[in-house]
């Protein structure tokens, strides 16, 4: 079980790794929780691993870095290979590579700053759990927070934003369901995403029965074009329209929390689907090199 590491979303991934650990403790795992550092990952080694729990979140964890270090040394590892990752954890690259294999809406990026339609919304290209994501209201703002690393695009007038699991089971694909996700700040940040009480997930997802089934379906496309394997979370934002409503594709999780708020747990609960067997399910579906 590995978990920790040194991004933005270390304290994710600690919580993440240690429900995981536990839950795989209570039903008799041989199992040790490595918490990585940039300085100890061949410690690693040390255990004799017969397969890693990918537990990370963010750099090296889901860009594929952990995943080339099992590869390196033979062993077993859980979630997306290290291209799928990779590609997965480039925003703008994913955004590029789906709209040429699906019909689907995505939010307008501003690559030239002279004829903008403020608000907007700047957020990093690779990182995750809402770090960093602010909206931009002015030129001056802009030019104050931009950086190399950034996307810049449309704010979309959200009426909802919503989320779907998508998990590999016995080689067929599924998506859980679509859940709703409803908070109070300006946008879906790090504090409503991980503070209880912060944000209320609706699931089922009220919206048309047509439009819900729709996005199970374009779900699972777009993971298994995008390579994935084990588990990834999906997001969508909606815009309400007078005659049928808007979805725009989001970004793609390929290493989805798994703490006791966490999205996708939710998801696998309400399809029956306990939490130790989400997890022996990603464990299942784990590759051998």
């Amino acid at each position: 079980m590995v978990c920790g590491g040194w991004s933005s979303e270390r304290s994710v991934s600690l919580l993440t790794g240690q429900n995981v650990y536990k839950s795989l403790k209570q039903n008799k795992y041989n199992v040790h929780l490595f918490d990585l550092k940039k300085n100890n990952i061949n410690k690693i080694l040390s255990f004799k691993p017969t397969i890693l729990f990918n537990a990370l979140h963010g750099e090296f964890g889901e860009d594929g870095g952990l995943t080339c270090f099992a590869e390196k040394n033979k062993i077993t590892i859980t979630h997306s290979n290290q291209v799928s990752s990779s590609l997965c954890l480039d925003k703008t690259l994913t955004k590029i590579f789906l709209k040429k294999s699906l019909n689907i809406n995505i939010p307008k990026t501003y690559k030239k700053f002279n004829n903008i339609n403020y608000p907007v919304i700047v957020k990093p290209n690779t990182g995750g759990s809402s770090n960093g994501v602010l909206i931009v209201n002015n030129k001056k703002q802009l030019s104050e927070i931009i950086k190399d690393n950034n996307i810049v695009e449309q704010k979309i007038p959200i009426y909802k934003e919503l989320t779907v699991t998508v998990i590999e089971d016995k080689k067929s694909v599924r998506a859980l369901g679509v859940t709703d996700i409803k908070f109070n700040s300006d946008i879906y940040d790090f504090k409503a995403k991980y503070t209880k009480g912060f944000s209320q997930h609706v699931l089922p997802a009220l919206i048309p029965k047509k439009e819900y089934n729709h996005l199970l379906k374009l779900s699972e496309k777009i993971f298994k074009l995008t390579g994935c394997k084990s588990i990834a979370r999906i997001d969508f934002i909606m815009e309400k329209r007078t005659k049928t409503n808007k979805y725009f594709f989001l970004e793609i999780n390929t290493h989805p929390g798994l703490t006791h708020i966490s999205l996708a747990p939710e998801q696998a609960l309400y399809n029956k689907i306990s939490y130790f067997s989400l997890i022996k399910l990603i464990l299942d579906t784990a590759d051998d090199f």
